[in-house]
C-alpha cells in the first residue's frame, strides 16, 4: 500500500519566521530541550508515518536519516526503496534489491508526473520542450502559503504548532510542525526531511507532508481538508542502521528507462 494523495508541487512560500515564532510561544521548556539535544549527535534517525482516510487503506512508509542522506522504504515493496540525496546536486534514485538495479528519476523518467508538475519544471514529458513564458489564467499554477495559528496539540507524544496551508489564501491544509527540540533530533536531521518533504512535492508524490521554508520544523501530522486524510508521525526511532544502509551496492547497473524500480504512486482506486 501505498501514498494516494496528490498535491500541488510547488513547495510552499511562507512566513516561517511567523511560524518559528508562534512555535516558540509554546513554552520556554523547549530552549533547555535544545541545549539539551545538540550535545547529542545522532547517527541516524528513522521516521515512521501513516497515511489514513475514510476512503483508502492505512498505508506506512519510513523514512530513515543520516546526514544529508534519506532512504524512504515502504513495506508493501520489500525488495525496492528510494534513495535521496538532500544536498549539492539532490539527485533521486529508486533501487530494486531483487533484480539488483537502480534507476537515477530524473524528471524525464518519472512518467506520471501531472500537467501541473510539468509547467513547474519548464518543459513537457512527453516531447521535453519547454513550456511557452505566458500562460493562460485557467493553467496558472495556484498560490500557496502557509499561515501559523495559536493552536497546539501533541501528536504521538510529539508537541507541535498548527500551521494552515493556504491556497489562493483559503485553507486546504492543517499541518502540526515541530523543530528538532520537540523531536529529540538534530537540526541536520530535521533539514535533510524538510528537502525529502520539498523533494517529494516538487515531484508530486503526493506523502501529505511539507517543511517549513526555514528548515527548522517538519510535519507531525498533515490533515487534507478536502478529503480528511491523514499524515500522522507514529514513532521517531534514533536506533543506528547498517552502515551500507545509504548506499547502493557497487555491483547493482543502473537502468534508463521510462519506468522507476519503485513505485512512488499508489494504485488508481
Amino acid at each position: 500500500m501505498r501514498f494516494s494523495m496528490i498535491l500541488p508541487m510547488q513547495i510552499l512560500r511562507s512566513t516561517s519566521t511567523g511560524i518559528t515564532r508562534a512555535f516558540r510561544k509554546i513554552g520556554q521548556p523547549a530552549l533547555a530541550a535544545t541545549i539539551c539535544i545538540t550535545s547529542i549527535a545522532h547517527a541516524d534517525v528513522t521516521f515512521t508515518y501513516e497515511l489514513s482516510g475514510a476512503d483508502t487503506d492505512k498505508a506506512v512508509k519510513t523514512f530513515s536519516i543520516n546526514k544529508f542522506y534519506a532512504r524512504i522504504d515502504d513495506p508493501a515493496q520489500k525488495d525496492g526503496y528510494l534513495l535521496y540525496q538532500a544536498g549539492k546536486f539532490f539527485p533521486l534514485y529508486s533501487v530494486n534489491d531483487a533484480d539488483k538495479a537502480y534507476t537515477r528519476l530524473t524528471e524525464e523518467v518519472i512518467p506520471f508526473m501531472s500537467p501541473q508538475s510539468r509547467k513547474h519544471h519548464g518543459a513537457d514529458k512527453a516531447t521535453g520542450e519547454k513550456e511557452p513564458q505566458q500562460t493562460s489564467e485557467n493553467e496558472k499554477m495556484p498560490l500557496t502559503s502557509l499561515k501559523a495559528t495559536k493552536k497546539s496539540r501533541k501528536v504521538s507524544g510529539i508537541e507541535c504548532r498548527v500551521i494552515h496551508e493556504l491556497e489562493d489564501k483559503k485553507p486546504v491544509m492543517e499541518h502540526c510542525m515541530a523543530d528538532s527540540s520537540r523531536l529529540g533530533i538534530t537540526e541536520r536531521e530535521v533539514i535533510t526531511m524538510a528537502r525529502t518533504f520539498k523533494m517529494a512535492r516538487d515531484k508530486d508524490f503526493g506523502w501529505l507532508g511539507i517543511g517549513s521554508q526555514d528548515e527548522e520544523f517538519i510535519s507531525v501530522q498533515s490533515k487534507d481538508l478536502r478529503d480528511n486524510k491523514t499524515l500522522t508521525l507514529t514513532a521517531v526511532s534514533t536506533k543506528p542502521l547498517p552502515a551500507d544502509y545509504f548506499r547502493i551496492p557497487r555491483e547493482y547497473k543502473e537502468i534508463k528507462t521510462e519506468k522507476p524500480a519503485v513505485s512512488t504512486k499508489a494504485p488508481a482506486e
